[in-house]
């Protein structure tokens, strides 16, 4: 069987009919593909907690709507902490809406041990499968461990991201 070879100029050329071109749509994505992406970055507004009660983290909020029921959504949170003394730490936890879905395993996930003063960077994931098409809005809240003060987004910025996976 002998093998053709086109190219060059001799080139097939024409126009492909548009029913003849597949539609792109989140639908026609393969499953683990990335949907969407959404994120909030709090730069400027410092929120200084000392309190082993949760409380929310001011503007550490972002919304999706997922555009199918079997999506999933990763939740990563990178939080800017400064340490006001040296056993200062803290808690995490995420909500969907109004309801906890998840809170960091040990009490005070963060704790600085040694130098006060200290600044860090802690990143939180969480792969949520909230069932809806409904708009839906993240949250984290912290709470301080021995009630020692942490100063959230201090000259820092903190980021929450909402990342739909293709189930």
């Amino acid at each position: 069987m002998a093998i053709t070879r086109i190219g060059g100029a001799n080139a097939i050329s024409g126009t492909i009919p548009a029913a003849n071109i597949a539609t792109l749509t989140s639908s026609n994505f393969p499953a683990g593909s990335i949907v969407q992406v959404t994120d909030t970055t709090v730069i400027s507004s410092e929120q200084i907690l000392s309190s082993s009660s949760y409380a929310d983290l001011t503007s550490v909020t972002v919304s999706i709507t997922p555009s199918s029921t079997s999506n999933k959504i990763l939740l990563i949170a990178n939080i800017n902490a400064k340490y006001q003394d040296a056993t200062a730490g803290y808690g995490l936890k995420f909500f969907r809406d109004t309801t906890n879905i998840f809170t960091t395993t040990t009490d005070y996930a963060v704790i600085r041990k040694g130098t006060a003063t200290m600044r860090d960077n802690q990143t939180f994931y969480f792969l949520d499968s909230p069932s809806s098409t409904s708009s839906i809005t993240y949250k984290v809240q912290v709470a301080t461990h021995t009630d020692s003060e942490v100063r959230f987004h201090n000259s820092a910025q903190s980021i929450i991201y909402a990342t739909e996976i293709k189930g």
